[in-house]
């Protein structure tokens, strides 16, 4: 009889593990929030690298900052095209980019930052020291890299120069 016993008291408890595992495993995904902007800046470090930021936004606008050591320093503006922008603010959602830490620390001081800036519709998530994060941040930062390439006249120069 305690040998029946026993055997019903651990098949209830297995049912109820089971029951428990099964209701965790079904949580749904959070939703992931409507990205209106990817921002990236390049610091500078102890030479000469140069320092820049990027900006898309989701309709395809591209703002580039020069800030040094740059062959044009200044502020220039471009469409890259929605598709293009697409490709970006799909990148940071597949990758779950706001799941991020806010800061990875630099393990390497002289090597320039990398700082990225998500906009969402109801707040900002900022990652400090992302070069040092998950891979995929770096890829992200080679697409907008490679977005933001001055290969021909299309960027548009928005800010003056400034007198020497």
């Amino acid at each position: 009889m305690k040998k029946i016993a026993l055997i019903i008291l651990a098949l209830l408890v297995g049912v109820s593990v089971n029951a428990r595992h099964h209701k965790r495993k079904k949580k749904k995904k959070p939703q992931t929030q409507e990205v209106l902007s990817v921002s990236m800046h390049r610091t500078a470090c102890f030479g000469r690298c140069p320092q820049y930021k990027i900006e898309v936004k989701g309709d395809g606008t591209a703002t580039y900052t020069a800030i040094r050591f740059n062959p044009d320093t200044g502020v220039y503006t471009k469409n890259i095209g929605a598709a293009k922008a697409k490709e970006i603010i799909d990148q940071v959602k597949l990758y779950r980019v706001d799941t991020c830490s806010n800061f990875y620390e630099n393990r390497i001081q002289d090597l320039p930052g990398l700082i990225f800036t998500i906009q969402y519709r109801d707040s900002t998530k900022n990652i400090r020291g992302a070069n040092f994060g998950p891979g995929f941040l770096k890829a992200i930062a080679n697409t907008l890299d490679e977005a933001a390439k001055k290969t021909d006249d299309s960027w548009k120069r928005v800010d003056k120069p400034k007198a020497d």
